[in-house]
Parts: structure tokens; sequence; C-alpha cells
């Protein structure tokens, strides 16, 4: 056998080799920065939902704020009066 046997019949195995590597590296890539959309999206909700709890739970109504990097970045507020729901709102800040 010479070494042209080995590479896959004169050269043509490696570039197929280099072109599966590269697809594979990129489908990585966008399943990497898919995951992470994924995740901040799930992060953020259970803090929006944890936030609404809080605020719900304030006897007498209110308002509460969360920041990020010292600056408001959401605003929670509840209604004194009986039958108002939770009001979240990222804009508001």
């Amino acid at each position: 056998m010479t070494w042209l046997d080995w590479t896959g019949a004169g050269g043509i195995l490696i570039p197929v080799l280099l072109l599966a590597y590269y697809a594979l590296r990129r489908t990585k890539s966008a399943l990497e920065m898919c995951l992470k959309v994924f995740l901040q999206t799930r992060t953020e909700r259970e803090q929006r939902a944890t936030m609404i709890a809080m605020a719900a739970a304030m006897p007498q109504g209110g308002a509460a704020a969360r920041f990020e990097e010292g600056q408001p970045a959401w605003l929670f507020y509840k209604s004194s009066e009986p039958g108002h729901r939770v009001i979240a709102s990222r804009e508001a800040a």
C-alpha cells in the first residue's frame, strides 16, 4: 500500500474531513448560542416570577424595584385596593 491509499484515494478524504470538522464547529457554536439564549430567558422569567410573588406578598400594597448594574431594571407595583393584580414592567424602571 502506498501513502495515497492511506490518505483516501489520492487526497479526497482529507478535504472531506476538514469540511466535516468545520461544519461540526459551526453547528456546535449555533447550539451554544441557542442554549445561552434559552437559559438567559428562563432565568429572567424565574427572577420576574420571584419579584412578582414578593410584591404580591406586600400586605398594604406598594412598589419594589430590581436593580442591575446600579440602575433600576424592573419595577413591580401592587395596588392597595383588593382585586388588582401585580404589575411588572421593565420599561417603567
